[in-house]
C-alpha cells in the first residue's frame, strides 16, 4: 500500500447529463412533491384508518414497487400518505442524497420507468455492472451503474436515435413501451435507446437476427421506391415539355450503428451517481488519483495503442486519468501507479484544465504501512 494525492469531481465530464443542463431555457424552480392542507372528511378519514391498519413493513414493500413519481403522487394525497411514504428510507436517501441523479432523469423522462426498489439496489452497489471498477455513474436507459471506460468503449452503451432504430430492426410504435427511451437534454431533442435493448426486441419480434435483416432489407427497398418516386414523376413531365423544378433527392441512411453514429451519442443518456454504504452509513461519489489526471492533462502521455468508439487511437493514460476509486481503494492503485511513481510536481503547469476536478487531500492506507 502507499499514500497519494486524490480529489473529487467538483463537475463531472461534460459528456455526461449534468443537473443543470440546458442554461439557455431555465425554467423556475418546481416545488415537487407538496403535500396539500390536510383534509378531514369523513371519507378520507376512513382511508387513512384503513391504511394505518397495514403493518409498515407491508406498506413499506408496496412502496418500493412504485417509482418514484407515483410516490410523489400518493404523498400529495394527505399528511398521513406523506408520513408513510416519507419513512420509507430508500425513498427518502434517495431525495436526499442522490437529487441531482433524479433531477437528471425527470429531465430525459425516464424517472416513471423504475421502480425504487431497483433504483435503491445501484445506488448501494458500489462497482460498475461491466467490469470491476468502481463506478461513479448511471447509466439510464437499463438503470446500471458504470464507469466511464465502459460507457467509452462497450458495445452495451450505444445509443441511436429512436427514429432510426425503428427502421434498422423493424419496429413498430406498438412496441415503444419495451423500450427504455431516453429524451435528449440538448437541441435537437430527440429520443434515444438502447442499441442492445433494440436489437433484443428486433429478434423477439422477428424470430432470428436473420429475419430482422430481411425486414430491414424491404424497409430500404420501400424508402428508395418513395425516393424515386419523385424523379420517376419529374422525369415524366420533363417528356411533355412542362416546366417545374427538379427534386432534391435525399440520402438514405441505412446503417444508424456505424462506429461514428453510435459514438457520437455515447454517454448522452449517462448521469453522475453516488454510492451509499450502507454499512458505514457514508456517501461516496468517488475519488480521482491526482497523478493520473496530471499526466493526462499535460500531454505526458505515450501509450497510443488501443482503438477507440470511433476507429481512432485511444491512450490507456486517458482511461487512468478518468477511473474512479472507492477511497479505501486508492491505497492500493497509488503502489502500482505510473503516474505516481514519476513523482509529478503538481504545483506546475495547468491544473485543472478541463474544470472538474476539486481540491487535492493525501489519502494513507488504513494500517499506516505507507511506502
Amino acid at each position: 500500500m502507499a499514500s497519494g494525492t486524490a480529489y473529487r469531481c467538483m463537475q463531472p465530464d461534460n459528456a455526461v447529463l449534468n443537473f443543470d443542463p440546458d442554461p439557455y431555457q431555465r425554467r423556475p424552480p418546481v416545488v415537487q412533491y407538496r403535500a396539500p392542507p390536510k383534509r378531514t372528511s369523513r371519507r378520507h378519514a376512513r382511508s387513512a384508518l384503513s391504511i394505518c391498519r397495514l403493518p409498515v413493513e407491508i406498506l413499506h414493500e408496496i412502496l418500493l414497487d412504485l417509482d418514484l413519481i407515483s410516490i410523489g403522487t400518493l404523498r400529495e394525497v394527505d399528511t398521513i400518505m406523506r408520513r408513510v411514504a416519507d419513512s420509507l428510507p430508500p425513498y427518502s436517501l434517495l431525495r436526499s442524497l442522490a437529487s441531482d441523479t433524479i433531477h437528471v432523469m425527470e429531465a430525459v423522462e425516464c424517472v416513471s420507468y423504475f421502480p425504487v426498489r431497483r433504483l435503491f439496489a445501484e445506488f448501494c452497489h458500489p462497482y460498475c455492472r461491466t467490469c470491476r471498477d468502481f463506478g461513479p455513474f448511471l447509466y439510464l436507459p437499463t438503470l446500471t451503474r458504470s464507469c466511464y471506460k465502459c460507457n467509452l468503449l462497450r458495445p452495451e452503451y450505444e445509443l441511436a436515435p429512436l427514429a432510426e432504430v425503428f427502421f434498422r430492426f423493424g419496429l413498430e410504435a406498438q412496441v415503444l413501451e419495451s423500450l427504455s427511451a431516453i429524451r435528449k437534454i440538448n437541441p435537437p431533442r430527440y429520443w434515444l435507446v438502447d442499441l442492445a435493448q433494440a436489437k433484443a426486441l428486433g429478434r423477439r419480434i422477428h424470430g432470428n437476427s436473420r429475419a430482422t435483416k430481411q425486414v430491414h432489407k424491404a424497409r430500404v427497398k420501400l424508402r428508395e421506391i418513395d425516393y424515386e418516386r419523385p424523379i420517376w414523376q419529374f422525369e415524366r413531365t420533363q417528356s411533355r415539355d412542362i416546366q417545374c423544378k427538379r427534386p432534391w433527392r435525399r440520402l438514405i441512411n441505412n446503417s444508424p450503428s456505424t462506429a461514428v453514429a453510435v459514438g457520437s451519442w455515447r454517454l448522452e443518456a449517462t448521469a453522475a451517481f453516488p454510492y451509499w454504504d450502507r454499512k458505514t452509513q457514508t456517501l461516496e461519489p468517488g475519488a480521482y488519483c491526482r497523478a493520473c489526471t496530471y499526466q493526462w492533462e499535460q500531454g505526458n502521455i505515450n501509450d497510443w495503442r488501443r482503438l477507440g468508439p470511433v476507429g481512432g487511437s485511444y491512450p490507456l493514460s486517458k482511461e487512468a486519468a478518468y477511473r474512479a476509486f472507492l477511497e479505501a481503494d486508492l491505497p492500493e492503485h497509488f503502489l502500482h501507479c505510473p503516474a505516481v511513481k514519476a513523482n509529478y510536481s503538481f504545483r506546475t503547469g495547468r491544473m485543472g484544465s478541463y474544470g472538474w476536478d476539486g481540491p487535492d487531500f493525501i489519502v494513507h492506507p488504513k494500517n499506516g504501512n505507507s511506502i
